[in-house]
């Protein structure tokens, strides 16, 4: 068992006497344990366990609304400035949220907008989403800190070897010209931060999180429903008012969970040419299914004409398409002219194994 967090409260009563208790979170092999132990009259201490299972998520908030009950009773932390949130920043994460907490804090807007410039301007280069060129946080530690060297930026979360050989040079020309009050290494950035204003930081993050997860569960359910319901894409899009590509990750996402996402990969295919669909069903078998940028240059060639919403269609249904491979793959059926035909058309069946998108019960109670 592995204890995660531990604080100490009291309470005083109205006779001058003082209850004093604890609450722990300890986690074991993916499952979490939180648990309030309070001293009784005879000094002996009551447990009471006020979560136990391996849902972060309402791990936290059985945590957060239990404390705030106790809170209410009258029971004060003896280390306050710990707080109850400071146990998700610990080791490097805790010294990874400090520099973001600074950044966000002492970030130079007019370089963070330049830093974003490009970074849009490289990621449409590259036909890559701009949060894996880098994130926004990340311009923010840029913006910041303003490294000038390559040793610099290396000393920047997320600014790898990798990253740093491919974007150091653009990045140098940006900072280059920006007048900076601080030094490398990082290590300063924990004596100057407020230890309070931290701790209200991170429960920032906390709420924003839990907002976060709250609204992605309401979405997946609302589209496991739109998808036993028969719904085509472009409704389910409507419905669910998702960007194409996001609607698209967590389809991808159902499907490799064990849910039947076929009725939504065959309405989106109908409009596809029969021809097109076998062509890309043979290139992924020649070509791997890793990369979709090579199927295209296969199905229309190195100089295609392909651009804007036309580009992006075909990469939706090249997508969905991947889907219906890997399971065939995965059944051992994507080879053979005849399993090819099957697959591209849609009429190799849904792969054992899938869960009925009917049965939502289990979903709703997740």
């Amino acid at each position: 068992m592995n204890l995660v967090f531990l604080n100490s409260f009291e309470k005083q009563g109205e006779d001058k006497s003082v209850t004093s208790a604890q609450v722990s979170i300890s986690e074991q092999g993916g499952e979490w344990s939180v648990d309030w132990h309070e001293m009784g009259g005879d000094l002996n201490p009551t447990r009471i366990c006020w979560y136990t299972g391996s849902n972060w998520s309402e791990m936290m908030q059985q945590f957060r609304s239990q404390l705030q009950a106790k809170r209410s009773e009258g029971f004060r932390a003896m280390v306050e400035a710990t707080g109850e949130y400071s146990f998700l920043a610990g080791g490097k994460t805790r010294t990874l949220q400090m520099l973001q907490y600074y950044s966000e804090l002492n970030s130079r807007e007019e370089l963070f907008q330049e830093l974003r410039k490009w970074r849009n301007e490289q990621a449409a280069k590259e036909s890559k989403s701009p949060f894996i060129i880098a994130s926004n946080r990340m311009l923010r530690m840029l913006s910041a800190f303003v490294p000038r060297t390559v040793e610099e930026l290396r000393m920047v979360p997320g600014f790898g070897e990798y990253k740093t050989g491919l974007y150091a040079e653009p990045i140098m020309r940006l900072t280059a010209v920006v007048e900076r009050d601080t030094l490398f290494p990082l290590d300063w950035v924990a004596d100057r931060i407020d230890p309070a204003g931290f701790e209200d930081w991170l429960r920032q993050q906390w709420d924003l999180r839990a907002r976060s997860e709250a609204e992605r569960r309401e979405a997946r359910l609302r589209l496991l429903e739109a998808a036993a319901e028969g719904l085509e894409l472009a409704a389910v899009q409507q419905r669910l008012s998702l960007p194409s590509r996001e609607l698209l990750s967590r389809i991808e996402e159902l499907d490799k969970e064990g849910y039947d996402m076929e009725p939504l990969i065959d309405s989106a295919l109908r409009g596809v040419p029969q021809a097109e669909r076998e062509q890309a069903w043979q290139a992924f078998g020649e070509a791997g299914d890793r990369f979709l940028k090579p199927i295209v240059t296969r199905l229309y060639g190195a100089e295609h004409e392909l651009s804007g919403a036309q580009l992006e269609r075909t990469y939706e249904w090249l997508r969905l398409l991947r889907l219906r491979y890997r399971r065939a793959v995965a059944a051992g059926g994507a080879s053979g002219a005849q399993a090819q035909a099957a697959g591209a058309a849609g009429t190799a069946g849904v792969a054992a194994g899938k869960a009925p998108l009917g049965s939502l019960t289990a979903e709703q109670s997740a």
